[in-house]
């Protein structure tokens, strides 16, 4: 396992004898220094002097949180004796069973997590909500800034770290460190994933505690290892505590279900609603559209009707135009013969 730090020894100690308490004791604890000063380092090797499962690799700083130095280390370990890998920050705290509990969570899969319980300054259990077996959850990981667990409750085959397309490296800067590794297996086809649900350490984020300094923080951490680690009973009721914030968060959960399905079949009613509303208007709309087709073919049937009457009416002028011709042709001829014999008698008397 590896514990990567790069600050001076304030809660190093603290972080080191919570792993050589583990009631699962075969394992090797390799203390990353990534560029932490002269000090820090002596202090990992004060516990590797006393401990041979403990190494000490004091290293210059790498970019941004180190993470090619715990690439190395992973390359360098043999996967026939030590298959698995677990890791802890420096200012977090595993309680004795933690390791144990991993080891049953791998035995099943290649990559997962327990649960991430943190201690608020105020005194408080937030309990980091979320599983591995959710394909939601994993969605959310590959596509937003959302995860649940840091590395301090991750664990992993190492078989199935060397399968990655990348293992540890610095993360694009938008974002976060673990989230980009744990993209790296959300992304390998074939891997098993899970969440044990399991609380068996806690968190003392550095987010919450931006106005303490060191001194603070390591007198803070001395205070919760003193009560939880040497007390079953202690971390008992930690335990309580972070899953009554797991069940209040079921509950509201549960809660926003119900609304969800009563906002759905209301939803559903008001489409019935609504179906029914648009059948009827279509049946409307076809109706009067059936209307107007007939007022068309009646419209046209008119239209042809006053067309016939018109050429009717225009052959009826034709014909009286031609009668008309007719008669005045006749009137002329009659005229003129009637007019013949007063002609030959006017004649005769000028003779």
């Amino acid at each position: 396992m590896m514990l990567p730090v790069h600050r001076p020894p304030a809660m190093l100690p603290l972080a080191i004898e919570s792993v050589l308490a583990q009631t699962l004791t075969d394992f090797d604890l390799v203390v990353i220094c990534d560029g932490a000063p002269p000090e820090t380092a002596a202090c990992a090797r004060d516990y590797a002097a006393r401990d041979p499962r403990v190494r000490v690799l004091d290293l210059p700083k790498g970019e941004r949180h180190g993470e090619a130095h715990r690439h190395r280390v992973l390359q360098e370990a043999v996967e026939s004796e030590r298959p698995l890998v677990a890791q802890l920050a420096d200012d977090d705290l595993w309680f004795p069973e933690h390791l144990a509990e991993l080891e049953r969570l791998l035995a099943d899969v290649d990559f997962g997590n327990l649960l991430q319980a943190r201690l608020t300054p105020d005194g408080a259990v937030a309990l980091h909500h979320g599983d591995l077996a959710d394909p939601q959850a994993r969605e959310r990981m590959r596509t937003e800034p959302f995860n649940f667990f840091g590395p301090s409750v991750a664990g992993y085959r190492l078989a199935a770290y060397r399968r990655l397309v990348h293992g540890w490296e610095p993360a694009p800067t938008d974002v976060w460190s673990d989230l980009h590794m744990w993209r790296a297996f959300l992304d390998t086809p074939g891997l098993r994933l899970a969440t044990r649900f399991s609380v068996q350490g806690v968190s003392l984020s550095a987010a919450e505690r931006t106005d303490a300094d060191l001194a603070e923080r390591a007198a803070e951490s001395r205070r919760v290892a003193a009560g939880l680690l040497g007390s079953a009973g202690a971390r008992d009721d930690f335990r309580q505590r972070a899953f009554a914030d797991l069940w209040a968060h079921l509950d509201t959960a549960v809660t926003h279900r119900d609304q969800l399905s009563e906002a759905h079949d209301r939803a559903v009613a008001a489409i019935a609603d609504l179906t029914t509303q648009l059948e009827a208007t279509h049946a409307a709309f076809v109706q009067a559209g059936e209307e107007a087709g007939r007022q068309r073919q009646a419209s046209l049937r008119r239209r042809a009707r006053i067309r016939r009457l018109r050429a009717q009416v225009a052959g009826l002028r034709r014909r009286n135009t031609a009668l008309a011709e007719e008669l005045a042709t006749i009137r002329a001829s009659r005229s003129w013969r009637l007019s013949a014999p007063l002609r030959r008698l006017t004649g005769r008397r000028d003779r």
